[in-house]
């Protein structure tokens, strides 16, 4: 992690000195004061993919480190739509 709490572009990058891959834990540090409430919903997805938009401009996805971060958001959602989808078919 940069100095100040503030991921550098560098790392994002995965540039020398920077972590081999991002996760969500990583977040707060890469999107600062612009950090969405996140849950891991396609709400949440939207709101993290418009944070990240606004960081970064129109062509975030280019960006590595911000690859590994989705990649990682969407394991995380898609296990917590499938517990939800378990615990609504064993009140039935």
């Amino acid at each position: 992690m940069a100095r100040g709490g503030r991921i550098s572009l560098g790392e994002i990058m995965g540039g020398k000195g920077g972590k081999s891959q991002m996760c969500c834990e990583d977040l707060p540090d890469l999107l600062g004061e612009q950090m969405p409430k996140l849950d891991y919903t396609p709400v949440g997805r939207i709101r993290l993919v418009r944070a990240l938009r606004n960081r970064f401009g129109a062509h975030y996805r280019n960006l590595p480190g911000v690859e590994d971060v989705l990649k990682d958001f969407d394991q995380r959602a898609t296990h917590n739509v499938k517990m939800q989808q378990m615990r609504m078919l064993g009140r039935k």
